[in-house]
């Protein structure tokens, strides 16, 4: 049976309850505009996390306007004081909490803008700039319709800190009453979009606003007060905010990598053990909590995965907490959220971990091949990918199809979701219509027989900036719940996906803990870089100042966190407070 389309009233009862679990403010009028051009559940979902997301970026609160430029592409006009301060030439009349414009003025307005290249409409005895209040009704700025910061116009622009403005002298003018009510000026997208602009109108340079520093806890191996690392693991999270995420009655999902059968450098399950009691205080229900992998191991499935967990101690009896694969069997249960990504308009992620009301991240801090370098961002964005988003992270390719390894299963036919797989009559096997094909990964996952291999093509620039887009499908609809608990022990040079464990390049640093992303993942990497190289490992020669994780695996792994930055996922600025 086919569930009928929510009615408007429906609709903005689940956006309400979606912003209440989220913590978020919306306004009453951007509920309803959403209600109004969202139908089904999950695009009224996504479209709350993308305006979510966007005015973390922008650190603005949401408004219908900002509703309509993220959602729709609405682009409003702007108000005559904003358009004042981008010439910083228009010369309106500022006395104290009110502007008011002349006709003298008015029409020196209209020259200035024509002088940088605005419009024609723009000046003339119709139009708007002239046809204002009177001086005596003058304008409050009260009164002036709100309207998001000039950036918020282009996501190419940075932001600016408002310029300081001097009150020219009061200039009597008069003029005829307008029935004007608002003085606003319809300026063109392309106006905005002009770089010269800028810098025509000014001589000082811009000054984007820098975002402050996030604090990151850090707890050395060394303990001046006698106390065991688990004990310190604790108090790190709680003193980065433990009790400011979890909230009495949230499922709170554990995010943690058990490691391969034969890998001994995934984080101890004595730790995992230690957060799922603190959850529990707070009255949290906790759920350990791993995706599925891409590749043939003791992970590719839910019953394998499940196994080699307990195997490698992260049992109930253990941890006490289940352990749950958040993207299903097979990895085919995964909800598909819109990010608007460079490479990924949407990702899939485990639905397990995407339905969770808060998720503690536990991160081994290494290396990786292919990335250089994995922190929290991977553990998130590739950790908690479905097998068809591993596919479409690692590789920049589309899939093929292998002949004679195809047994005409017909799912990978089934499961493709644009039709691009077909039987072909002639070589009685699986055909991709590369025409079609968009890369989802989604076969590759599907393919029992290895008849359509998995593609490990990428640069590394690509994969960290999928990570990221992947990451942020998890982050975005939970920013505020969400904590990380970073180890620089056992630091690899690869990841924990190896049925081995290479030596640790460098001595066992500490561990981190944080309520951003980005700094934790970028204070780990300065701190390895800090370290000296040890002896008989990849970093053997290797002085304090020296790129580890670059030098041996040749990638640049900072990228993952300038990428990161810019998408909005944290900031790479911190400030470290030492737990003894």
């Amino acid at each position: 049976m086919i569930n009928p389309t929510p009615t408007q009233e429906e609709r903005e009862i689940i956006i309400r309850d979606k912003a209440a679990r989220e913590g978020l403010s919306v306004p009453d009028d951007v509920i309803s505009y959403i209600a109004a051009h969202r139908t089904t559940d999950q695009s009224l979902k996504s479209a709350l996390i993308n305006l979510s997301a966007y005015a973390y970026r922008k650190q603005t609160p949401i408004t219908l306007q900002m509703a309509e430029l993220v959602l729709e592409g609405v682009r409003t006009g702007v108000n005559v004081k904003q358009a004042a301060e981008l010439t910083r030439e228009i010369p309106a009349v500022a006395v104290s909490d009110e502007i008011t414009f002349g006709a003298d003025e008015a029409e020196a307005t209209a020259e200035a803008l024509s002088d940088f290249g605005l419009p024609s409409f723009l000046s003339g005895p119709t139009s708007p700039v002239n046809d204002v209040p009177s001086e005596e009704e003058g304008l409050s700025l009260e009164e002036v319709p709100e309207y998001t910061h000039f950036d918020d116009v282009s996501d190419d622009e940075p932001e600016f800190v408002e310029p300081e403005y001097v009150d020219p002298e009061p200039v009597e003018t008069a003029y005829e009453e307008s029935e004007y009510d608002e003085p606003v000026l319809e300026v063109e997208q392309d106006f905005f979009e002009t770089p010269s602009l800028f810098d025509d109108v000014s001589e000082e340079p811009i000054r984007p606003v820098e975002p402050s520093a996030a604090q990151v806890f850090f707890a050395p191996m060394k303990t001046e007060q006698k106390r065991s690392f688990v004990e310190r693991a604790g108090i790190a999270l709680k003193r980065a905010g433990l009790d400011e995420v979890i909230a009495p009655g949230d499922i709170v999902a554990v995010k943690l990598h058990v490691g391969e059968a034969g890998n001994t450098g995934f984080v101890s399950p004595i730790y995992a053990r230690e957060v799922v009691r603190l959850i529990k205080e707070l009255g949290g229900k906790p759920f350990l909590t791993d995706a599925n992998t891409l590749y043939s191991g003791q992970r590719k499935n839910a019953v394998d995965h499940m196994t080699c967990a307990v195997h490698n101690g992260f049992s109930f009896a253990t941890i006490e907490a289940p352990f749950i694969v958040a993207d299903g069997l097979l990895g085919n249960d995964w909800t598909e959220i819109e990010v608007g990504g460079l490479h990924c308009e949407s990702v899939r992620m485990g639905t397990a971990a995407v339905e969770a009301d808060a998720m503690v991240v536990i991160s081994h801090v290494k290396g990786h091949g292919v990335a250089g370098f994995g922190g929290a961002v991977k553990n998130v964005g590739m950790g908690l990918g479905s097998r068809s988003a591993k596919q479409r992270m690692h590789s920049d390719v589309l899939p093929e199809v292998d002949a004679k390894e195809c047994t005409r299963c017909m799912r990978c036919v089934q499961k493709c979701s644009v039709e691009a797989i077909t039987i072909d009559v002639l070589s009685r096997a699986a055909r991709i219509d590369h025409n079609i094909c968009y890369g989802c990964g989604e076969c590759v996952a599907q393919c029992n027989y290895n008849a359509i291999a998995i593609s490990w093509q990428t640069d590394p620039d690509s994969i960290q900036e999928k990570m990221v887009e992947h990451a942020a499908g998890i982050v975005n609809g939970k920013r505020d719940k969400m904590i990380y608990l970073s180890f620089l022990t056992d630091i690899t040079p690869e990841c924990d996906c190896w049925s081995f464990s290479d030596a640790a390049i460098v001595p066992d640093i500490g561990l981190m803990a944080s309520r951003d992303m980005i700094a934790i993942d970028q204070a780990s990497y300065d701190m390895v870089v800090e370290a000296v190289g040890n002896k008989n490992s990849d970093a053997a020669g290797m002085g304090a100042g020296s790129d580890k994780f670059t030098e041996i695996s040749g990638t640049d792994g900072t990228h993952v966190m300038s990428y990161g930055e810019e998408f909005g996922l944290g900031t790479r600025r911190y400030e470290i407070t030492e737990i003894g």
